[in-house]
């Protein structure tokens, strides 16, 4: 803080100046300073010329020429500076500049008169005294706007010639010095209330027109804010377009099969859910493509792709009869429809589903041959929720594809007894001690030539202490659709093999693996480790795997079957002919022998059209040097007909039904006595 006169002549705290302050003084100042310049050289003169016969002549001309030196070199300075806008700093400058001219010219000035007055007569005191107070307060107002210089120099030199004139000793000089300290004081404290006044102006002013600027900035932020708020309503409200867009994306994405555009797994359980909530009858399809993993294997997955394109656009185009189709994965659809159907309108629809997709599908230069198999289930009549409905049209599709492959099957109460039964009968499988229950019957296998046994087939029968006696044809497929196959195969194989270790070493045995077994790594593990652990021959093992088992994984199913074979047992595919593998699959596989299906073998002696599928298939076979088997013989017509074709080995009632494990020995031992032939044939 620095101290000033306040307009009532005290004192009391004053901010420090700013550089705006500095600014408006220097402006104030070009005016002043030119013209206290031009007085005080004026004044020079004139002094000069009237001490110039009483004052030593160097006294009176050398002080005038630095006096008109300064006053010269300041007017020129300001001139200079006049009509040009000055920096802060500059004027910071400027001012100390002012300071020290101003002290160093009233010091001269002062010294200077006082001298005169010393060799002055009483008219030139006089004269003196006049200018000396004219010129110092004259000073003092041109620089009213640096209070502190003004103060300076009116302190530095009217007090002292005051006091001069007040000690000269007559009333005159006196009266004159004390007027000076009278008039001195008075402009010390005019100049001082000035000053605060201007000062307090400059600041008012500055103030105002930092207020002025506070303002417009105000108003420009307020508008570049009202347009930022704008901007962000736009922004917000193309945010809320693209997150509406994005969830409509998202929505149909997550309801879409991205490879068919159809509806997806979720979609469709979600449209029916909602249908069967309005209560109106409903009938669900479930569509699987037979065949089509072998056209997927064989000319790749890229086509593959392609081929379920193509079958999605034929089942899209009922969407016209007001059905709703769907992808649920892999190769398998799904329908639905509203509306009470008849069965027979119910197969005449699906039948339709069939044939389109049975024709055949052209992707280029390929031409691929698919069929499907569908299966339907009714709500109310079948299930009460979407869940158990679908549960109801799998089952309606297992059984078309074991036994009516190619057609549409509808749900029947029959085969909810059926599913039933296998819920029952999984149930107490998973409860069953299986080494005591199953228990292992043999099938034998002839070489045609001489009618001898070349080995046995292991075939499963359990007798369950809730369910009694249950045929294989039941609980295996329960079996294999779970995990619990794995602990039946472990089961028959041990016993198998076990029996094997007590026959003659010229007879094998053959163990039916399924394709849960082939594609699980844990489990084909466990075979190696059985096997390894029995301690028999391993080329008298046989192992059976049916044709359609290789279809779901055929990649794995390979790499499984040549791990077998590298410990030395033999392969079998059995039911050769029943899927839709084809002989350029079978080449890459270690297979050892091909077993022809009973059902081309019970039409053979009748069908003319079978005779000669049997026929090729067996010279097919025989080319790829594979041993051929025919199971299901039964009369010697079919046994002299497969020997005439170049049947290796054959199997079937004809010879020998299955035996229990404890009459094998006995059977083995009567085969070397008497035929089993009871061919006609020689």
């Amino acid at each position: 803080m620095q101290l000033q006169f306040s307009p009532a002549g005290g004192c009391g705290p004053r901010p420090a100046q700013s550089p705006e302050l500095n600014r408006v003084r220097v402006a104030a100042l070009v005016r002043q300073m030119p013209l206290l310049a031009l007085v005080i050289a004026g004044n020079t003169l004139a002094l000069a010329a009237m001490a110039l016969h009483s004052a030593p002549l160097p006294l009176t001309l050398s002080a005038p020429v630095a006096l008109l030196a300064i006053c010269g070199l300041m007017a020129f300075d300001w001139l200079r500076i006049a009509g040009r806008v000055i920096g802060e700093e500059e004027a910071g400058r400027i001012l100390r500049r002012v300071n020290t001219a101003s002290t160093a010219l009233s010091m001269v000035y002062i010294v200077w008169v006082t001298a005169l007055y010393v060799h002055a007569d009483a008219a030139q005191r006089n004269a003196l005294i006049h200018a000396v107070a004219l010129t110092g307060m004259f000073a003092i107002f041109a620089l009213a706007q640096l209070p502190k210089t003004a103060l300076l120099i009116g302190g530095m030199s009217l007090p002292g010639f005051a006091w001069l004139l007040m000690t000269a000793g007559d009333s005159t000089s006196i009266l004159a010095g004390v007027n000076i300290f009278i008039v001195l004081l008075s402009l010390f404290m005019s100049v001082s209330g000035s000053s605060r006044d201007f000062d307090d102006m400059v600041a008012a002013r500055a103030q105002a027109s930092q207020l002025a600027k506070d303002k417009s900035q105000l108003a420009k932020d307020k508008s570049q804010l009202a347009d930022e708020k704008s901007q962000l309503a736009e922004d917000m409200s193309r945010l809320a377009d693209e997150k509406s867009r994005l969830a409509e994306d998202n929505e149909r994405l997550a309801n879409t099969d991205s490879l068919t555009r159809l509806a997806n797994r979720r979609a469709f359980f979600a449209d029916i859910s909602r249908e069967i909530d309005t209560g109106d009858p409903v009938l669900m399809g479930i569509v699987d493509l037979d065949g089509f993993k072998p056209v997927n294997d064989l000319y790749g997955h890229a086509l593959g792709d392609k081929v379920l394109c193509e079958c999605a656009e034929r089942l899209r185009l009922f969407g016209q009869e007001g059905a709703t189709i769907a992808r649920l994965g892999g190769d398998e659809f799904g329908v639905f429809l509203s509306g009470r159907m008849t069965d027979s309108d119910i197969l005449a629809f699906g039948a339709r589903i069939c044939a389109a997709l049975k024709a055949p599908v052209r992707i280029g230069d390929a031409h691929a041959t698919i069929s499907s198999s569908i299966g339907f289930a009714r709500f109310p009549e079948d299930a009460r929720d979407a869940q158990h409905l679908y549960e109801r049209a799998d089952f309606a599709l297992y059984y078309a594809k074991q036994n009516r492959r190619g057609e549409a099957v509808l749900f029947t109460a029959d085969h909810e007894t059926n599913m039933r039964m296998n819920a029952r009968i999984e149930q107490c499988l998973r409860r069953a001690n299986l080494e005591e229950e199953i228990q292992l019957e043999f099938q034998p296998l002839f070489d045609v030539a001489d009618q001898s046994i070349v080995s046995f087939e292991a075939l499963a029968r359990w007798k369950s202490p809730e369910l009694g006696a249950v045929s294989p044809t039941q609980f295996v497929p329960v079996a294999e659709r779970s995990e619990i196959i794995h602990a039946l195969t472990r089961t028959v194989l041990r016993k198998a093999l076990k029996a094997a270790k007590a026959w003659p070493e010229s007879l094998g045995v053959s163990v039916n693996l399924s394709v849960r077994d082939l594609l699980s790594p844990r489990a084909l593990t466990q075979i190696v480790a059985i096997i390894e652990a029995s301690e028999i021959d391993t080329a008298r093992i046989d192992i059976e795997v049916t044709e359609t088992s290789l279809l779901t994984d055929f990649e794995k199913a390979e790499a499984a079957l040549t791990m077998l074979k590298r410990l030395g047992v033999k392969i079998s595919l059995d039911d050769f002919g029943t899927g839709y593998s084809s002989l350029s699959y079978v080449h890459r596989l270690p297979v050892d022998k091909i077993k022809i299906d009973r059902s081309f073998i019970q039409e053979i002696h009748g069908s003319g059209v079978a005779r000669d599928i049997v026929k090729s298939m067996i010279g097919l076979i025989g080319n790829l040097n594979l041993h051929c088997v025919t199971e299901g013989v039964e009369t010697s017509e079919q046994f002299d007909l497969l020997r005439k074709f170049g049947c290796n080995v054959v199997q079937g009632f004809l010879f020998s039904r299955p035996i229990p494990q404890d009459d094998v020995a006995r059977f083995i031992a009567e085969a070397k006595t008497k035929p089993r032939l009871l061919s006609r044939a020689g």
